[in-house]
């Protein structure tokens, strides 16, 4: 099949689940081709194992792009009837958030320019990555060339706001989410699906690949955290808790892995907890570095929460990775972490935003660490189990190729 897939922003060096899947459609024989809805990103770090990628994103620009009002000045003469609707929904449906609303319009003719590539091409499905503008890119694209669209839903794309998720979700061929706890949400929050099909596929590791590290590490108690710095984190509650554990764990240091906008308030905080010579931050490091760190941390803490205007995680990569590694986790019960994370059988699970709990947890494993080891050698068995990439995949494959199957029998009947 020939896929195009939309995303928000390319490339985004937090956003490995995507990349792994891209690959894998990729090595399963299809061919790819990948939309950002913002800006290329040239400063952001791109993976050894997703460089392939960057010669299949196809880039447009916005209105000033001549691609673009090409597109824009076909659709207005050849379907204007078509490119009215799309306006006066997407105003219907985003009038009470005129944010969302103004960046859907500004994107509208990029998307034009897309579905005109993805023709040209001869494009079988596309599938939008997130519930937000990738979903509103497929849902346009499907509004002027009938090709089947699906969308993936994960997280605050979901949780934030659920305008127009009636029509992107109810006119997509099919509906993927990434934990059962979004089907329960988007089932209870958006009426017109409430009887709608969703299949839950997570998001996926190669674990084949991933080695299942033995043994504890040598040396002084090391605790990782691998993320974006933001308020949805919860990271200033790890920085509390160590704060208040350190004196029980011996000689110990704290590992950030990650940017964002909360860096430089975090640092103030190292400073004023007196944490300076503990606390590292490393920056974004490649998925090779990040790897050898998990082999150095005696646990991963992922101290999530539910961040402003409802931000928050579905199950974090972070967690599905460290376990794959076989390393120890804390993490926090927030959307669907408890579907991968039971509490002292695949690691530990605390309440969020309750740094007291995490410190008590990083005191136990520090002075239990084969205890915690045996919740990690469950959670790999568990993510080999569940969150197989081969398989996630092979099964998303089998209903893009079902609802292209679908189209071409319609397609047919249609010119009989």
């Amino acid at each position: 099949m020939r896929l195009g897939i939309i995303v928000t922003e390319f490339p985004k060096t937090t956003e490995t689940f995507i990349l792994r899947d891209v690959m894998q459609f990729s090595r399963e024989g299809h061919e790819i081709r990948l939309y950002h809805m913002s800006r290329f990103r040239k400063h952001d770090e791109v993976h050894d194992f997703a460089r392939p990628i960057l010669g299949w994103a196809r880039s447009f620009g916005f209105i000033l792009d001549r691609r673009v009002l090409g597109a824009l000045g076909r659709a207005v003469l050849r379907k204007p009837l078509t490119l009215l609707k799309i306006m006066l929904d997407l105003i219907r449906g985003f009038w009470r958030h005129p944010v969302i609303l103004a960046k859907s319009l500004v994107i509208l003719p990029k998307c034009l320019a897309i579905a005109e590539d993805l023709t040209a091409w001869g494009a079988d499905h596309v599938h939008g990555e997130f519930a937000s503008h990738p979903a509103t890119c497929c849902w346009i694209v499907g509004r002027v060339t009938c090709l089947p669209y699906s969308v993936s839903c994960r997280a605050h794309d979901i949780f934030i706001t659920q305008a127009m998720l009636d029509r992107k979700l109810g006119e997509a061929a099919f509906i993927r989410t990434i934990t059962d706890y979004n089907v329960r949400f988007l089932k209870e929050r958006v009426p017109a699906l409430a009887h709608r099909e969703m299949h839950v596929i997570h998001s996926s590791l190669d674990t084949d690949h991933v080695p299942a590290l033995e043994r504890t590490p040598d040396g002084p108690f090391h605790v990782l955290y691998v993320g974006s710095l933001e308020v949805r984190k919860g990271i200033d509650f790890l920085l509390e808790a160590l704060h208040s554990a350190g004196d029980k764990l011996g000689t110990w240091k704290l590992s950030l892995i990650g940017a964002g906008p909360l860096e430089q308030h975090l640092r103030s905080q190292v400073a004023g907890l007196g944490l300076q010579d503990h606390v590292e931050f490393l920056g974004p490091q490649p998925h090779e570095t990040v790897s050898r760190y998990y082999g150095l941390a005696h646990v991963v803490v992922v101290p999530s929460i539910i961040g402003p205007g409802g931000r928050t995680e579905g199950i974090p990569n972070v967690v599905i990775e460290a376990l794959a590694h076989q390393r120890p986790v804390i993490t926090t019960r927030v959307s669907g972490i408890p579907e991968l994370v039971e509490d002292r059988v695949t690691g530990s699970l605390v309440e969020p935003e309750d740094a007291a709990a995490i410190a008590a947890r990083l005191v136990e494993i520090h002075d239990d660490p084969a205890a915690a080891y045996a919740w990690a050698r469950h959670g790999r068995q568990r993510v080999v189990e569940e969150f197989n990439l081969v398989r996630n995949v092979r099964r998303q494959l089998e209903l893009f190729a079902s609802h292209t199957a679908d189209r071409a029998a319609a397609l047919a009947d249609r010119n009989r």
